[in-house]
């Protein structure tokens, strides 16, 4: 059998990889950068689904109290939540550019 042939991999020079989804940037910040940037999109998503099932469970009450009141505290604790996430945006702008002056952070 013969030897598995050389890889050539020029698709990655010093700081990114292009890859199926796009240039992938391999330095510590733009790892960093695009970790922030996932987890920020499935939280905000996640806090929008939560408002809209407790707008859905709001409107399906059908008038019984304790079940509107369960939907209406969902409803504010998504909305708090979904605050907490953008303001934690603006906090880690802050810090990062401002502060810390990482250029990696910037808008």
């Amino acid at each position: 059998m013969a030897p598995p042939a050389a890889i050539n991999d020029s698709s990655c020079n010093g700081t990114s990889c292009d890859t199926a989804i796009g240039p992938v940037d391999t330095t510590g910040a733009g790892i960093t950068k695009a970790l922030f940037s996932v987890l920020l999109s499935i939280s905000g998503a996640l806090a929008v689904l939560l408002i809209i099932i407790s707008g859905y469970r709001m409107m399906t009450s059908q008038g019984n109290p304790e079940r509107l009141q369960a939907a209406r505290e969902q409803l504010i604790a998504a909305i708090v939540g979904l605050l907490f996430i953008i303001f934690s945006l603006v906090i880690l702008q802050t810090i990062g550019v401002d502060l810390l002056g990482l250029s990696g952070f910037s808008p």
